[in-house]
């Protein structure tokens, strides 16, 4: 029982040891290389902790390994920009002045609903907020919002999202969709050719289609 003590002790040492030589960044900071190299060298420490007909030094041999491939992959990627990109991938625009890219959101496999999230957890919950908005290669979202816009106070919800009616947020503010189809169809648009729609509580409808700019109305008529 001792023995596995002791070579857990170390394992865990040497491990800490060269995640701080890796760098200071969180999990949720990596580059995906950084992330894959860490999950291998989280196993690489657990077969000597758990099987003690491993060497220890198998084990330590192994991690210190992948430390080194981890600093050859930086002087590389820092010599060659194709390869940085080949292994890092290259930030993309998913807002703009236009409206949402929704070709580039296709393009990593995202629905709106991870930029949706994504955006509230940068601090923003209005689509029409933003004048740009950019995924990093860490999957982080970095925001250029509109300066006039920064501190609005309505929670919008979104009605229509991926050409869907989302019926739970219509019954949150007590909507009737045949409201939001007349606006759509005054644009030649139905819920098929909509990216994303939110309407807050001001009855303030804001569409993004498929194709062209996107546009706000007052389902009510007017702006309350």
């Amino acid at each position: 029982m001792f023995t596995v003590i002791i070579r857990v002790a170390i394992i865990f040492f040497v491990l800490l040891l060269v995640i701080r030589m890796m760098g200071k960044r969180q999990i949720g900071e990596m580059e995906p290389f950084e992330l894959a190299i860490t999950l291998v060298i989280a196993e690489l420490a657990c077969i000597p902790m758990a099987d003690k007909s491993i060497p220890l030094t198998y084990g330590i041999v192994s991690i210190l390994a992948m430390y080194v491939v981890h600093q050859i992959i930086i002087l590389l990627s820092k010599q060659n920009k194709k390869l940085q990109s080949a292994l890092s991938g290259t930030p993309v625009i998913v807002v703009d002045k236009k409206g949402i890219k929704y070709d580039a959101l296709k393009s990593m496999n995202m629905q709106m609903t991870d930029l949706l999230q994504a955006m509230r957890t940068a601090g923003y919950f209005c689509l029409d907020q933003i004048a740009y908005a950019i995924f990093e290669t860490n999957g982080q979202l970095s925001v250029v919002p509109y300066p006039d816009k920064q501190n609005s106070t309505v929670l919008p919800v979104a009605v229509i999202v991926d050409g869907q009616w989302s019926q739970t947020e219509l019954d949150y503010y007590h909507v009737d969709k045949d409201k939001i189809q007349k606006v759509l169809q005054k644009r030649g648009l139905d819920e098929t050719n909509v990216i994303i729609a939110t309407l807050d509580e001001n009855s303030r409808l804001l569409v993004y289609p498929q194709q062209g700019a996107f546009f706000e109305e007052y389902i009510d008529g007017e702006k309350q």
